[in-house]
């Protein structure tokens, strides 16, 4: 049951970490100060901002489950975020 909690747990951290930085880049814009990498894209602020807070929610609470797979997804999510962009990408 406990590994349950932690799944879902990894679900509601994913959703609005994902829409907030999507919000950020492509609605709001972001501050000049962070204008630099790895900020810029939303491929790449969506994936540090996942797995920062997925491995320190791993390790400040002892949840090995939602650490590591908190990971794993955020991995995956990036992989599936960048094939996405590239076959959306015209060749020239």
């Amino acid at each position: 049951m406990f590994i349950l909690a932690q799944a879902i747990l990894i679900l509601l951290i994913f959703l609005p970490v994902r829409y907030l930085c999507w919000k950020i880049t492509e609605v709001w814009g972001l501050p000049e100060w962070l204008d630099y990498k790895p900020w810029v894209c939303k491929l790449c602020l969506t994936f540090w901002c996942l797995l920062a807070t997925y491995i320190t929610i791993g390790f400040a609470f002892s949840l090995p489950v939602t650490g590591i797979g908190g990971v794993v997804l955020a991995i995956l999510n990036a992989l599936a975020m960048h094939m996405d962009q590239k076959n959306k990408t015209i060749k020239i």
